[in-house]
C-alpha cells in the first residue's frame, strides 16, 4: 500500500482499491481532528460538509466512492446549529450525521438531512471534530472479508493513538490540512469557483485561527493558495479553485498516511 501510495503522491493518479478480496469491507478510517468549527453547506438537498480524513488499515482495500462509514462508540463530534433566533445549540453529531467516503480515503462528507434541520430549527450548522476520531466502514451481509474484533481493536487503539502525532496535533502539514480542506468547504461545488482577490485566504484565518497553528504551516497554506490561484487565473492549467485545492489536500494527506505507516515498520 505505501509503495502504491508513494506512486499516487509523485504521479498525481488516483488510488484505486488494492488487491484484497472483491467485495470484502474497506479500510477503517480517522477523521483530521479541526481546531475551529467548519461551516456545512446547505441546500434544499441538506447540509454537507468534506471532512479531511487517512487510513488506519493498510492491508484493506481503499473505499469506493460513496462507502458508507460510521463513527466509533463516543466519537468526539459534534453538531454547531444557529436557529432563527440567533441561539447557537451544540449536540452531539451521531444522531444526525451520516457519512460516506468522498475521495477514497482522503476526505469523509458528512451530510445533514432535510428533515434534521427542519426538526432542530436551524439556519446555518457546522461540524467539529475533535481528537482520536475513527470511522468504521458499514458492514455488509454479504461481505467475504468482514473487519473481525482484533483488526477494528487495533486500528481504532495503537494505530489511531499513533496517528494523533500526524493528524492530530498542531505542525506544519496538519495545520495546512486542516487550513485547506476550510478553502475547499468555502468554495462551490461547481466549474466556475475561483478566488482571484484572495478573499478565501482571508476568510480561512479571519477567525484569529491564524494564532493557534503552527506558523509555517500558515506560510504553507498561503504558498499552496497562491500556486493554486496561479494556475486556475493566470495559467489556466487547472479548471476550479476547489479541484486545485482538493488535489493539493489530497496530496498532503497521502504524504501524512507514508509517514504515519512508516512509523509503525509498514513497507
Amino acid at each position: 500500500m505505501i509503495a502504491q501510495i508513494r506512486f499516487a503522491l509523485l504521479t498525481g493518479a488516483t488510488i484505486v482499491a488494492g488487491a484484497g478480496t472483491a467485495g470484502a469491507a474497506p479500510q477503517v478510517l480517522g477523521l483530521v481532528a479541526m481546531n475551529e468549527p467548519l461551516v456545512m453547506q446547505c441546500d434544499e438537498t441538506g447540509c454537507k460538509a468534506e471532512i479531511s480524513s487517512f487510513c488506519l488499515q493498510q492491508p484493506r482495500d481503499n473505499p469506493a466512492h460513496g462507502a458508507g462509514y460510521t463513527p466509533v462508540d463516543g466519537a468526539d463530534i459534534a453538531l454547531i446549529g444557529t436557529t432563527a433566533d440567533g441561539s447557537q445549540i451544540e449536540l452531539p453529531a451521531a444522531d444526525y450525521l451520516a457519512y460516506e467516503s468522498s475521495r477514497g480515503f482522503t476526505s469523509v462528507r458528512a451530510t445533514l438531512a432535510p428533515a434534521a434541520i427542519a426538526a432542530l430549527g436551524l439556519t446555518s450548522v457546522a461540524v467539529m471534530v475533535g481528537s482520536d476520531v475513527s470511522m468504521l466502514p458499514d458492514a455488509s451481509a454479504d461481505d467475504p472479508n468482514p473487519q473481525s474484533a482484533d483488526e477494528i481493536a487495533l486500528a481504532t487503539g495503537a494505530y489511531r493513538t499513533q496517528a494523533t502525532e500526524f493528524f492530530d496535533t498542531s505542525g506544519e502539514q496538519a495545520d495546512a490540512i486542516r487550513v485547506t480542506n476550510v478553502m475547499i468547504n468555502a468554495l462551490p461545488v461547481s466549474r466556475t469557483s475561483t478566488d482571484s482577490d484572495g478573499h478565501l485566504l482571508v476568510e480561512a484565518f479571519d477567525n484569529g485561527i491564524a494564532e493557534a497553528i503552527d506558523p509555517a504551516a500558515i506560510e504553507r497554506a498561503t504558498a499552496l493558495h497562491e500556486t493554486c490561484r496561479q494556475k486556475v487565473d493566470v495559467t489556466h492549467h487547472i479548471g476550479t479553485m476547489r479541484a486545485c485545492l482538493i488535489g493539493t489536500h489530497d496530496r498532503m494527506v497521502i504524504n501524512s498516511n507514508i509517514q504515519f505507516w512508516e512509523s509503525l515498520g509498514g513497507s
